[in-house]
């Protein structure tokens, strides 16, 4: 009897047909499936990518914040005695020489007494202000003063003076009466003006300046060279204090003619500031002029015209007043030759590197070269100031910000730009960013 295999399924015996050929096309299927996933995955990849806004470019600084003025200091005829400091008005000062605890003012104290008055009763140039009338208690204390040998102007019951006379009567022949007559006549007392002299001060920086009264008479008054340059800067900021300081005489009504204890005014080009002297030594805050070639760059004030200023202290001797007088005459002349013009930034000079997407970095240049007027040891500060955004694309030379480089008042501003072009990202950068 025949074999009857037929119960078998027929693709067990044929090895064709039934579940294999189904298998196999559901699997090309899910292959499609997936390939077409992929490219349509793809596809939004690509758009996303190209829709996507790429990172405007950066600046990194590359230039230091701060630097020094190289070289070595410059030697200066300092006295052997006493304190003394000396530099520019705006620019900086040389820093205390000498001794370091603060010294007797004398009548240099009448500079920051002078300031109080000027801040509470504001003087515009060529005006006279408000009218004091002198009172039978000011003659008293003129007459006590007179007496004791103290530095006196002459004044008489019902005389009046104008602020301004008053504040020449205080800083030209620097009478002791007059600063106790405008204290009075500010805050209602000596002690209180005296709280608002310490309040000035502190305000200035003065951190080393003890103020017991507004003429510098008592011995408790004391102060640094430093500090006392601080207040001789701030009188000679104000146009009205500084043009009296600046009078070798004045006239008065009751004194008359007046002339100016600083000897020195009016020549060689000296312009104040305030003597001081008592038997404990004598003091010196002296201005002067000198010229510089001018620079475009900074203010005229500052580059062509500058002010030196300095302070002498605590001289000894017979005469503590002429020493301190021909100490501060021989400094102001040695440091006249001291402040130069030094380059602090060149042109062409790169100090800002731009990071672009896509592209190697490019260098940010300064568009001209700076020069301040300085000496060695001076700090000079650099800022850069960016353009709040840049855009993505911009040619060679497109200013990306400015440098402002400052030196205590001396301020220059350059512009910053870009050594060579910044593109977009291109098609690939894009694709490949992640």
């Amino acid at each position: 009897m025949p074999r009857n295999d037929s119960w078998l399924p027929r693709d067990r015996m044929t090895g064709r047909g039934g579940h294999y050929r189904r298998d196999r096309s559901g699997g090309l299927r899910r292959a499609v499936t997936v390939l077409v996933v992929l490219v349509v995955l793809g596809l939004i990849f690509s758009v996303v990518q190209l829709l996507r806004k790429p990172p405007a470019p950066t600046a990194v600084v590359s230039v230091p914040s701060s630097s020094v003025i190289p070289g070595a200091a410059p030697s200066l005829p300092w006295p052997s005695q006493g304190a003394a400091d000396v530099g520019v008005l705006g620019i900086g000062s040389m820093g205390n020489h000498g001794q370091s605890a603060p010294i007797g003012l004398a009548s240099v104290a009448k500079m920051v007494t002078a300031l109080v008055i000027m801040h509470d009763h504001p003087l515009a140039p060529g005006k006279n202000g408000p009218i004091i009338t002198v009172s039978a208690a000011d003659v008293a204390n003129y007459q006590s003063m007179l007496a004791a040998q103290d530095s006196v102007m002459v004044v008489a019951q019902g005389e009046q003076l104008s602020e301004f006379q008053a504040l020449q009567a205080l800083l030209i022949p620097s009478a002791d009466n007059v600063a106790t007559m405008l204290a009075q006549w500010d805050a209602g007392s000596v002690s209180a003006f005296v709280a608002k002299m310490n309040a000035m001060a502190k305000a200035l920086g003065m951190n080393g300046t003890v103020y017991k009264d507004p003429s510098g008479l008592d011995s408790g008054t004391v102060g640094t060279a430093p500090d006392q340059l601080k207040a001789a800067a701030a009188v000679l900021a104000n146009p009205v204090l500084a043009q009296i300081v600046a009078m070798p005489q004045a006239t008065l009504p009751v004194a008359g003619v007046v002339y100016n204890v600083n000897a020195l005014v009016g020549h060689d080009g000296i312009t104040g500031v305030k003597t001081g002297s008592t038997p404990a030594g004598g003091n010196f805050a002296f201005s002067g002029t000198v010229s510089l070639p001018s620079t475009s760059a900074l203010p005229t004030s500052i580059s062509s015209n500058p002010t030196v200023i300095g302070v002498i202290l605590g001289q000894q001797g017979y005469t503590p007043l002429p020493t301190a007088l021909t100490a501060g005459r021989t400094l102001l002349d040695a440091f006249r030759s001291v402040p130069k013009l030094y380059p602090v930034l060149k042109a062409g000079q790169t100090v800002a590197v731009v990071n672009a997407p896509g592209q190697a970095p490019v260098n940010a240049v300064a568009a001209s070269g700076v020069q301040l007027v300085a000496w060695p040891g001076l700090m000079v500060s650099y800022k850069l100031e960016l353009a709040p955004k840049l855009p993505s694309s911009f040619p060679a030379g497109f200013r990306v910000g400015s440098l402002v480089i400052t030196l205590g008042q001396e301020r220059a501003v350059v512009p910053v730009t870009a050594s060579a072009a910044v593109t977009a990202p291109g098609l690939g950068w894009k694709l490949r960013r992640l």
